[in-house]
Order: C-alpha cells, then sequence, then structure tokens
C-alpha cells in the first residue's frame, strides 16, 4: 500500500512539476520574440548593405555605360545580374532568420502545453519552419536563375 502511495505521488509531481507555468512560458516567449526581433534587425542591417553596395556598383556601371558603348553595356550586364544575386542572397538570409524567429517563437509557446497538445504544437511549429524555408529557397532560386539570364 505505502508503495502504491509512493508511486501516485511520485507520478502526480512528474505530471505536474514539468509544466511550465504560464508565467514562465509569457517569458520564454517575450524573450524569444525579442531577441528574433533583433537577429532580424541585424540580418536585415547585413542585407541593406549588401544591396547598397550592390546599387552602388550598378551605379558605377551606369556610368561607364553611358562612356564607352559595347564594353560598358557588358559590364553593366554583369553588374545588374552580380546585384540581382547578391540581393536574392541577402532576402534569403532575411527569410531564414525571421523563419528561425517565428519558430522559436512557437517553440517557447509549445511549453505552455503538455502531452499530445504539446506534440501537435511542436510538429506544427516544425512543418510551419520547413514549408517556410522551402518558400525562400524557392524564391531565392528563381531570382538566382533570372540573374543568370539577365543579358
Amino acid at each position: 500500500m505505502k508503495f502504491r502511495i509512493a508511486t501516485i505521488a511520485a507520478a502526480t509531481l512528474f505530471l505536474f512539476g514539468c509544466q511550465e507555468s504560464p508565467s514562465d512560458t509569457a517569458k520564454d516567449v517575450a524573450k524569444a520574440r525579442k531577441d528574433a526581433a533583433q537577429k532580424v534587425d541585424a540580418a536585415q542591417a547585413d542585407a541593406s548593405k549588401t544591396v547598397d553596395k550592390a546599387n552602388e556598383e550598378v551605379a558605377d556601371a551606369q556610368t561607364d555605360y553611358a562612356k564607352t558603348d559595347a564594353d560598358a553595356r557588358k559590364k553593366l550586364t554583369q553588374a545588374e545580374s552580380e546585384a540581382a544575386i547578391k540581393t536574392a542572397n541577402a532576402q534569403y538570409d532575411v527569410a531564414v532568420v525571421e523563419i528561425e524567429g517565428r519558430y522559436k517563437v512557437a517553440k517557447e509557446a509549445c511549453d505552455a502545453l503538455k502531452g499530445v497538445e504539446k506534440d501537435a504544437c511542436q510538429s506544427t511549429a516544425d512543418a510551419a519552419r520547413t514549408a517556410d524555408i522551402a518558400a525562400a529557397t524557392a524564391a531565392r532560386d528563381e531570382a538566382l536563375v533570372a540573374a543568370a539570364y539577365h543579358e
């Protein structure tokens, strides 16, 4: 009998002791959102610098084009293509950082749940992350193909 009571007590502690409090979950979610926002801001700043530099290169090539015709046109086309490639990669990097931030926030929110609901929440977060990364990759690859055929 004592063993049965001890087992029930241990099981109760295990079930209820492992669940995160709503306050802790809210704090974790807020921290995850803040971290994600900071990472997205940093990624956007990096992407902006990359795009600005690429646009400067296009402007330089356009100036050269105005001076000489055929050679400058080739240089302009190549600069535009390289700028498009850099822009596509920079936008992809920002998208991945945003996706990872949303994923972390979703996973933290799942900590408030337990059992099958927690498993379903985590599966949904995983699936959304996978789909979002696939969409970002497809968008980047489409832009890279367009840049490769830019003439």
